[in-house]
């Protein structure tokens, strides 16, 4: 979209009509912006049901640490929205929003009790002895970019998707017709004899004459096709190059400091610990006992149940505390404890064991972090700007070398490379600029012209020519003849090896036992392993044994080819498969397979009838403006 903006406003003629249309939002336009224009944060509507951009924005940012924590590299928002994983996200959330609103519809709620019950529940935020650890649940929420609040509310809709569901899929159970014959159809086994004719023990086979490999080459032109390759020579800009010799004075950066000071501050954190009770009864008799003097520990260790490894909170905001407990425990002095307070957790008392002040980083601290991403900044203005330069300068009828000169951008040039990025001799280009886009502009750009921008994912901008093509052509023989007789050979002995194992199998089809056919060819004869139709048992052998053995009776003969030979293979023996006689738990397994499937199935059927029923509303300019 934003290659064809910029090719069209290359031109003065529509630049003149876009000025025109700048002048007509002055006039007639403007006035709709100061009324304040669309300023909604709703991304999805399905009936009274809304889903705010904030909401979206923690879901997408909990998948984007998950795809980190998998790939060990850095995803940026950008990125996770060119993979798609925004409309994903966004599609989820949807059908949770459609559920909510179905299930609010037939009457189904999900308490406060049930939503802590499925919190505490969670094994991802158990500490060490099994039981629910406040210090890693919050631990867990941070790695994923998600507060307490916005879990719970995650948790209280997916416990009412799963209300909905499990009452749905209540019937999806497998047949026992279905595991039965299932269970037979994967769990029948073969047994076979082999003999293995080797193409490489096919040596007789005569030495090809000239005129056959010249033939043979003329034959099978396109086994011996040199790949086009082409020449190009080509501009990149980029932000690195830009950044590293931009130079921001310091009065700029002490503005920008100053501009950005909230951003260095840290909060105010308390060290705190805890004791957390299901009802407000222990909780007040455990205040009790603090009162009168009793040990914190000794008190949360008798009327809790939780052992000193489970009481203590270290560094924790106000923001990380769940709806007003915040407010009521930094309130409180040092050594001061909290009156019970009640949360979707169940009810807490808190003692202030440290407090620690707000901190701020000065300007020395922070120096060249802020030069680099004022740089960083800096270039990417540049570089947006130096792109419609080079594509002007080209645009006007400059070569590619005097618009590079012009930007004191470098000329760089590729001799002889292949549409897989490879050079003439085989080498692997490793350092193209957006390498799949490069390629395919340099084969589908005319000799002598210049491809469109192409823009890299790294915010690069590349322009390319193409200086030579050179067509695909039939390499000359004589560079080929070694390739050309190996290959002839090769079929010599594949052939050999083929009628050898039909003349084989003809004696066994004739009655000769397999191992005396093969004993008189000065072979072998061996059996298989019992194997299944999907070839388990085969081990190294090839599973074209197997595909061809499920279409044989017993006693038949067939030769079978592999890659490396011909096997001839005589059934042996069928062994049906006996659901009585199923190991422990295997039908259940299966069963369970087949029934999960059936609720995904009926899941989908589900989903697709609700979103029926209730439309889906999705605002995508409060996407665009928000994401």
């Amino acid at each position: 979209m934003l290659q064809s903006i910029r090719t069209k406003t290359a031109s003065w003629v529509v630049k003149i009509l876009f000025a025109l249309l700048v002048l007509s939002f002055a006039v007639w336009g403007v006035e709709d912006m100061f009324r304040g224009g669309n300023t909604s944060n709703i991304v999805i509507t399905v009936e009274d049901v809304e889903i705010p951009a904030q909401q979206v924005s923690e879901r997408l940012q909990s998948e984007i640490a998950t795809l980190r924590q998998r790939f060990g590299q850095t995803i940026t928002t950008e990125q996770a929205r060119q993979l798609g994983l925004l409309d994903t996200v966004i599609d989820s959330m949807a059908n949770d929003a459609v559920f909510l609103a179905f299930a609010r519809d037939r009457g189904i709620a999900v308490t406060d009790e049930m939503v802590r019950e499925a919190i505490a529940g969670e094994p991802a935020f158990r500490g060490p002895d099994g039981s629910f650890s406040r210090d890693q649940f919050v631990a867990a929420l941070r790695s994923v970019g998600m507060t307490e609040e916005g879990y719970v509310q995650t948790m209280r809709r997916e416990l009412m998707r799963q209300n909905v569901i499990n009452a749905t899929l209540a019937s999806a159970s497998a047949p026992d017709v279905l595991v039965d014959r299932l269970y037979r159809h994967r769990n029948e086994k073969r047994v076979a004899d082999l003999i293995f004719v080797a193409n490489s023990a096919m040596q007789d086979v005569g030495q090809p004459t000239e005129a056959e490999l010249a033939e043979f080459h003329k034959s099978n032109e396109r086994r011996y096709l040199a790949p086009e390759y082409r020449s190009v020579s080509f501009v990149t800009l980029t932000a690195q190059s830009l950044a590293a010799e931009t130079l921001i004075p310091d009065e700029e950066l002490r503005r920008e400091y100053e501009a950005r000071a909230a951003s260095y501050a840290t909060p105010e954190t308390r060290d705190l610990s805890q004791m957390l009770f299901s009802d407000d009864e222990k909780a007040k008799q455990a205040a009790t006992a603090l009162a009168g003097g009793q040990d914190f520990a000794a008190v949360a260790q008798e009327l809790a149940g939780m052992g000193p490894g489970d009481l203590t909170l270290a560094g924790v905001s106000k923001g990380d505390l769940v709806g007003g407990l915040g407010d009521a425990v930094f309130a409180l002095p040092e050594g001061g404890v909290s009156e019970p307070l009640n949360s979707p957790f169940g009810w807490h008392l808190f003692r202030v064991d440290a407090i620690k002040p707000a901190t701020t980083r000065s300007f020395e601290e922070v120096r060249e972090q802020l030069r680099a991403e004022m740089a960083q900044e800096s270039a990417l203005d540049q570089l947006f700007e130096m792109a419609n330069r080079l594509e002007d300068g080209l645009a006007s009828g400059a070569t590619l070398e005097e618009t590079a000169q012009s930007l004191n951008a470098p000329l760089r040039k590729l001799e002889n490379i292949t549409r897989t990025g490879q050079t003439a001799d085989g080498t692997e280009l490793t350092d193209l600029p957006a390498p799949e886009r490069f390629l395919e502009a340099a084969f589908q750009t005319s000799r002598g012209e210049q491809s469109n921008t192409i823009e890299g994912q790294d915010g690069s901008f590349t322009v390319l020519r193409v200086d030579s093509v050179t067509e695909p052509a039939v390499k000359p023989f004589d560079s080929v003849r070694d390739q050309v007789k190996e290959d002839v050979l090769a079929e010599r002995r594949a052939e050999a090896a083929k009628q050898k194992a039909e003349a084989l199998a003809d004696q066994v089809k004739g009655g000769t036992a397999i191992a005396d056919a093969a004993g008189s060819a000065g072979m072998s004869s061996a059996t298989t392993a019992p194997f299944t139709r999907d070839g388990q048992g085969l081990e190294n052998l090839p599973r074209s044994l197997a595909s061809a053995a499920f279409r044989l009776d017993t006693g038949a003969v067939q030769v079978v080819g592999a890659q490396d030979g011909q096997y001839v293979m005589v059934l042996k023996e069928i062994r049906p498969a006996d659901p009585a006689q199923a190991e422990e738990g295997a039908l259940d397994q299966l069963r369970q397979s087949l029934s999960q499937g059936m609720g995904n199935d009926l899941y989908a059927s589900l989903t697709a009838g609700l979103r029926q029923s209730y439309p889906v509303k999705i605002d995508q300019a409060v996407i665009d403006r928000f994401f």
